[in-house]
């Protein structure tokens, strides 16, 4: 019965007969003979060929449901062949923010690498939104990031946490006002900010300095916008961003302050011309996980890489 599940799938993905034809290979003619064989061994149609395009009737959306789930543990079979014959080799894609693909994920893929050599990993980074979304559809198997998802869609795993902390360019007026709450760039690599004893400096002290947000769409936007709210301040923004790694860099080179991830700071790629401050500690503290579709089987390589990151075991 689901033998044609193919054909069906690419019907109601084009909506249409002839195109499903065309992208499959076949003559219409065939293609359409196939399906009424098959919605005469059904008992009732597929589609509703009296509108264009056609649409799936209520029972070809449970065809299609089933035929989604099956072509799913046929995945998951195949990917199960392939480790039992292959012993520790695979394939891996990791899917993650340009920010964390490029400072926080290294020292992990190094230490895989030499542990698994046989793995072949890629990475993809991009619109975090468009990672899920590829994650959903079984193009990637991880995806690394320090936002919140929806559990009933995608398991996750804990790797590490991190601190948000502000971070303004050395030259600013207003460090001077905020001196005795500063925290030095060797104090971070030491992870001194840590301490729940170090306070952090009331926003006002700030005034009319410029202020380097993240969307509120983001992750660390939308903590921003309630430390901010908390303070009752209202920040000098004169831009906006969705990558932090951009706000960083406009920061470095004294466009503004901004709030930024101690783990870019940690990962030593240079040191920056900045000063930082913690933050208000409900909203600055948060985790970096790794994000895997639910009910996917996990394969060797994914099983592998998170076992390499501590992550198996410590879910969140």
């Amino acid at each position: 019965m689901f033998t044609l599940k193919h054909y069906v799938l690419e019907i109601a993905k084009s909506g249409s007969f002839s195109q499903a034809a065309e992208n499959l290979y076949v003559s219409q003619p065939s293609l359409s003979a196939s399906i009424l064989r098959l919605e005469k061994r059904i008992g009732e149609p597929l589609f509703d060929r009296s509108v264009h395009p056609v649409r799936l009737t209520e029972t070809g959306e449970e065809y299609v449901h089933t035929a989604y789930a099956l072509a799913e543990l046929e995945k998951n079979f195949q990917v199960y062949l392939e480790e039992h014959q292959k012993s520790q080799t695979g394939r891996l894609i990791l899917g993650g923010s340009h920010l964390n693909l490029s400072y926080v994920i290294p020292p992990l893929l190094r230490q895989y690498r030499k542990e698994y050599p046989l793995v072949e990993i890629s990475l993809v980074d991009g619109n975090i939104d468009r990672l899920y979304a590829m994650l959903s559809d079984g193009d990637i198997d991880l995806v690394v990031d320090s936002g919140s998802v929806d559990h009933a869609l995608f398991e996750e795993y804990l790797y590490q946490p991190e601190i948000l902390l502000l971070a303004v360019p050395d030259h600013f007026p207003c460090n001077e006002v905020m001196k005795a709450y500063q925290i030095g760039y060797d104090e971070v690599l030491q992870n001194i900010h840590a301490d729940p004893g170090i306070p952090a400096p009331p926003l006002s002290l700030l005034g009319d300095t410029p202020f380097l947000n993240m969307t509120p769409d983001t992750d660390t936007g939308k903590r921003e916008k309630r430390i901010f709210r908390r303070e009752n301040f209202r920040p000098n923004s004169p831009f906006a961003f969705r990558q932090q790694l951009t706000a960083f860099h406009l920061a470095c080179q004294g466009i503004g302050c901004t709030i930024i991830s101690d783990m870019l700071v940690k990962s030593g790629i240079f040191r920056p011309k900045l000063t930082f401050y913690k933050l208000d500690e409900t909203e600055s503290f948060r985790y970096i996980k790794f994000y895997q579709k639910k009910g996917r089987r996990m394969t060797f390589a994914m099983r592998s890489f998170l076992i390499c990151a501590g992550a198996i075991g410590d879910k969140g």
